[in-house]
């Protein structure tokens, strides 16, 4: 009876606090955090410092471990270091080194007062915030002299200076990944640009400088900003007042004109509308208010300016390919092992001309018009239009990759031109020219490369590359800007910023949303084919080690014998092709089968 009354009196309790604290009946619905965010560091990490009587090789691992405390005056850090070294510890002025776990970091003596660190290092970060992947088993190394201050050991760092050196548990907890946002030269889109800042207060002012900045290599040409050149933060922070962030800008943001103005004020409210508690953006220059072209001075959403973040479409049909025949079928539906459960009917293609079994590496146009495909000696293009007759390319290039369409309307195709140089190629299948040839565009870095598979963004400003070398090794995933000219024509790729690096194969790429993709490949010679899904300046899942977590615990299965990956809308709707000509589909972290074919056409991908 007393536990009853005691669990009745606890009871009661929490239904008066769930009546006093509930959730809110009445006011504004408004966006709630972003999944993942880091809300005010709740959990503060603060370094030991040096013990007395510690070991050469103690207060060198003490003094790596240091570069973890969660205080911004790195004071813990300093008190490992010689007083002549301070200066030379530049946090954040060098780029970043991220390794694993602590257990990866190895001290030798390599004299009386000398020592050298080394690991493995699995990214590297730069002053700006990109984060580049490095190759499995890249080793990093430093060498460190000590020296006696008061009777024990202290550091010597090298002439040259020392950064930070973070295991990943550490870089997720002080580190957030967020984009910053430019725009396409033709049309209002917003195109996200992945940079890593440290978490804390002051990311909005941190993400503001940032957006002032000038438009990357990998995207120069591709995408403008509207913000003037030499414009800065007129003073060193960005404020939020009532849900406003105020932006104050140095005088070089009144040489914008009207469109980039509107452009400028766009990104910093996409950009800025990450940060929690930001409902609108001010801006002024010099402290006097700026005001919007069509009058205001808050915008809430860059979409209030008419400018937008393309997002890819979901399917819930697509064209199966057997033999010379495409139908139509619901590529979400998963068969079912239970007793009198059958597949859904397939449903005839459009496409009513048979497209002969020698053609391969089919690909459907975004508007679903036309479908491209590739002689089987790879030399050979072909389109088909609906009831029409095919149009044959005339030659142009040998080892043709897969092609793909952009939203705009041109077909791409990798390959080798006549003398043998690895080429991307462009063609516009909108025109009326049927003996048309697809145009080469200027690709200075693919010189002494190959092109394996090709892929476009839905914005149109990007594409995913694959290459290797010309004896098919040292394979690169890269992301590259499309510079067009004023009528939309492709005309060269901008530099690119290699992706994935961890994997030593990488057989085809595929686009999930605006900043994320999925590749089937595998990281050596002994491991198995699989898809991994990876995000444009974020890593590859399954690489590095987050938490206690062995990584392998979040790979998708295996598929040894996988040729091909598409999507029928972001990573849940993976479908994977095989040899066998077995099509499969993502359940959860494993793959069945669906139905049989070569070739699963998807708009647009």
């Amino acid at each position: 009876m007393r536990r009853r009354t005691v669990l009745g009196a606890a009871a009661a309790a929490v239904l008066s606090l769930a009546a006093c604290g509930g959730l809110p009946e009445t006011g504004p619905v408004t966006d709630g955090r972003r999944l993942g965010d880091n809300v005010g560091d709740p959990v503060r990490v603060f370094a030991q410092g040096p013990v007395d009587g510690s070991s050469q090789e103690a207060i060198v691992r003490g003094f790596i471990r240091a570069g973890d405390d969660s205080d911004e005056t790195r004071a813990t850090g300093k008190s490992y270091l010689a007083p002549q070294s301070i200066d030379l510890w530049r946090p954040t002025s060098t780029d970043l080194v991220v390794y694993d776990s602590v257990a990866d970091i190895e001290v030798k003596q390599v004299g009386e007062e000398t020592v050298e660190v080394t690991t493995d290092a699995v990214a590297r970060v730069t002053t700006d915030g990109r984060y580049e992947e490095l190759p499995t088993g890249t080793a990093v190394k430093a060498t460190f002299g000590l020296t006696k201050v008061g009777g024990e050991w202290r550091i010597v760092l090298p002439s040259t200076g020392f950064g930070l050196w973070l295991d990943s548990n550490a870089f997720d907890r002080l580190f957030t990944n967020r984009v910053v946002f430019y725009v396409t030269p033709a049309g209002r889109r917003l195109v996200p640009d992945s940079r890593w800042f440290p978490s804390g207060s002051r990311m909005s002012t941190t993400l503001s400088r940032a957006q002032l900045s000038a438009v990357p290599d990998y995207l120069r040409g591709a995408l403008a900003t509207g913000v003037p050149t030499g414009t800065k933060l007129a003073v060193n922070a960005v404020p939020v007042e009532n849900g406003v962030a105020q932006v104050n800008l140095s005088a070089q943001a009144l040489e914008a004109d009207p469109d980039d103005r509107t452009a400028m004020w766009a990104q910093l409210t996409a950009t800025l509308g990450q940060v929690p508690g930001v409902a609108a953006v001010a801006l002024s220059a010099e402290g006097a208010p700026l005001d919007l072209p069509g009058g205001g001075n808050a915008v809430a959403a860059a979409s209030d300016l008419g400018f937008d973040i393309v997002v890819p479409t979901s399917f819930d049909t697509a064209l199966l390919r057997q033999k010379d025949k495409l139908s139509v079928i619901d590529p979400r539906y998963i068969p079912d092992d239970a007793p009198g459960k059958r597949p859904p009917t397939a449903t005839q293609s459009p496409f009513t001309a048979a497209i002969p079994e020698g053609w391969t590496r089919l690909a459907l146009s975004a508007d679903s018009r036309e479908v491209a495909a590739v002689g089987g000696d790879l030399k050979d293009l072909s389109r088909w239009r609906a009831t029409q007759a095919p149009i044959l390319v005339p030659a142009f290039a040998e080892a043709l990759t897969r092609p793909t369409y952009d939203a705009a309307g041109f077909l791409w195709v990798g390959g080798n031109d006549p003398a043998g140089n690895a080429r991307v190629f462009v063609l516009d299948s909108d025109s009326a020219d049927s003996s048309a040839v697809p145009a080469a565009i200027s690709v200075p870095w693919l010189r002494g490369r190959r092109v394996v598979s090709l892929t476009v963004a839905t914005d149109g400003a990007r594409l995913l590359i694959v290459t290797t070398d010309t004896s098919g090794k040292d394979t690169q995933l890269a992301v590259a800007g499309i510079v067009r000219a004023a009528n939309g024509a492709p005309t060269a790729l901008a530099a690119p910023w290699v992706q994935a690096q961890p994997l030593t194969l990488i057989r085809d790429v595929v686009w999930l949303d605006s900043t994320s993709y999925a590749v089937l490949g595998r990281t050596s010679d002994t491991e198995p084919v699989r898809a991994w899904l990876g995000s444009i300046g974020a890593g590859v899942d399954g690489i590095r080690r987050r938490g206690n977590a062995d990584p392998k615990d979040s790979r998708l299965a295996a598929v040894p014998r996988g040729t091909s990956i598409t999507t029928v809308g972001g990573p849940r709707g993976l479908i994977i092709i095989t040899d066998e000509g077995s099509v499969l589909a993502r359940a959860g972290a494993t793959w069945r089968k669906i139905d049989e074919g070569t070739d699963l056409l998807v708009p647009g991908r």
